[in-house]
């Protein structure tokens, strides 16, 4: 009787503690609450993600770049323009040489004095030769500046093949922006199912402890008022007692594990780690939907797609390095101004139209054409191999998926049975008790046994609800 006094005041005490701890919760700032289901949780975990976002701005690099690479092939038209500020002095006067008519000739030749003795042309000191006249130029000349403008348009004709090539790898990397957020987002939605399926079982579990911990209170008071009439001994009081202490402590341990699991749920969802879910489902059956099992090969699903991708791109990838290579042609045409500010004098300007054809033709590369073609084509054919290695693992993991399923949903119906078995065990047990036709250890082990096939079923159903969430990942079904 002591015991079961001091059992009492423990739970008493309990009561006590449990009372306190939530006046003081209800002292403190208050939580906040959500209320979700799984497709709001699959929501904001997309709007969210920071993966997401990435894979966002990756199809925004891809779509500029697509957009640069057609632009190659139209013209390129730039302004230029220079001025020069430089204030430069020409002083000098220049004795210019003159020509005389040759009545012979009907020409103008140079006007050189002949020595009449020799009759050869004079040489002045310098060592040429002296003209019988000069013209005399004096020179003052400043010039203050001159400024330059260039208005040009170049056009290429013909690039190897080059401007092509990046056009097409421009338009597969788009592709590949695009199927590469859809598989972030298959991605982050089964891990979001994970997690949110997985609160919903220890959620269950917590209820289960709680059930559970009910069914041995209320036996505890029946073996108690036993025991007061002198019907059991003090023995089966106490092992009845050690059961509900066991309960009491797996429902705390329960609820540990809520806290955590929704903790985890809420950060896939970014949201704050201690806002309190509020989530009215309940994992409580399991349907077979024979549609989920629809054959899906390899080459429908997205990794297989973007392989496939990376082997088009080394493809176009030896396109352009052979291009490097190859002649290059284009033509350009502009239109020049020149003006050049003078002193004492008008500005001297030039303009005019120019247009310019180029031709490059690569010769001798000594080795580097050859060795980059070669890595290139390296290159091409490690993708190529790469994804026949992937075809292979990638069927085996949708046929992995599709047995798992159908291996979770028959775990789900024999838990089902099981625990239709244990139900009923845990009745019979219970009135074969109370008229003295079981023992006290077997009433226990048939409410243990009800409890744990209980538990099985909720991690069947959770084990079949994430399985059925994969399978539908790896057949490129599960979006939002």
């Amino acid at each position: 009787m002591l015991n079961f006094l001091n059992f009492k005041i423990m739970k008493n005490t309990r009561s006590i503690v449990l009372v306190l701890l939530l006046f003081s919760a209800y002292l403190l700032p208050a939580q906040q609450t959500l209320s979700v289901d799984r497709d709001a949780c699959r929501a904001m975990a997309i709007e969210n993600s920071e993966t997401l976002k990435i894979a966002d701005e990756n199809i925004n690099r891809a779509q500029g770049e697509k957009m640069a690479a057609k632009a190659a092939r139209l013209p390129h038209i730039s302004l230029t323009g220079t001025g020069l500020y430089s204030k430069q002095e020409i002083n000098e006067d220049l004795l210019l040489p003159t020509q005389a008519f040759d009545p012979a000739t009907g020409e103008l030749v140079p006007n050189i004095a002949i020595d009449p003795t020799s009759g050869q042309p004079i040489i002045g000191p310098d060592g040429n030769p002296v003209f019988n006249l000069y013209g005399y130029l004096p020179l003052d000349i400043t010039m203050y500046g001159t400024a330059l403008a260039n208005l040009a348009a170049q056009q290429p004709i013909y690039t190897g093949g080059k401007i092509n090539a990046a056009n097409n790898m421009a338009s597969i990397g788009e592709n590949m922006a695009g199927k590469n957020k859809m598989l972030k987002q298959s991605e982050l939605i089964y891990a979001t199912d994970q997690a949110y399926y997985q609160y919903l079982s220890v959620k269950g579990k917590v209820k289960l402890a709680e059930d559970y911990q009910k069914l041995l209170s209320k036996l505890v008071e029946m073996v108690d008022d036993s025991y007061e009439t002198g019907m059991v001994n003090r023995n089966e009081l106490l092992k009845v007692q050690v059961k509900y202490n066991e309960a009491a402590l797996q429902l705390q341990k329960a609820k540990t594990g809520l806290a955590l699991s929704q903790m985890a749920l809420c950060r896939i969802i970014g949201v704050d780690l201690n806002t309190r879910l509020q989530i009215k489902d309940s994992i409580t059956n399991a349907s077979f939907n024979l549609d989920t099992l629809n054959y899906v090969s390899a080459g429908n699903r997205l990794e297989y797609q973007l392989m496939q991708s990376q082997v088009e791109m080394a493809e176009q990838n030896m396109k352009m390095v052979r291009g490097e290579y190859l002649p290059t042609v284009g033509v350009s045409v502009g239109y020049n101004y020149l003006v050049m500010g003078m002193k004492n004098m008008d500005n001297y300007d030039q303009y005019g139209i120019n247009a310019l054809a180029s031709i490059n033709i690569p010769i001798i590369t000594f080795g580097e054409r050859k060795g980059k073609i070669k890595s290139a084509k390296a290159e091409f054919n490690t993708k190529q191999l790469e994804l026949q290695q992937a075809t292979n693992y990638l069927q085996l993991e949708i046929e992995q998926a599709r047995l798992n399923y159908t291996d979770a949903y028959a775990r789900v119906e024999m838990a089902r049975t099981a625990l239709e078995q244990a139900n009923e065990n845990m009745r019979i047990s219970d009135d074969n008790y109370q008229v003295g036709m079981e023992t006290i250890v077997n009433v226990l082990e048939a409410k243990a046994e009800w409890q744990n096939a209980f538990s099985n079923k909720i991690d069947a159903l959770t084990n079949f609800k994430i399985h059925e969430s994969n399978l539908l990942r790896v057949s490129n079904r599960l979006q939002p």
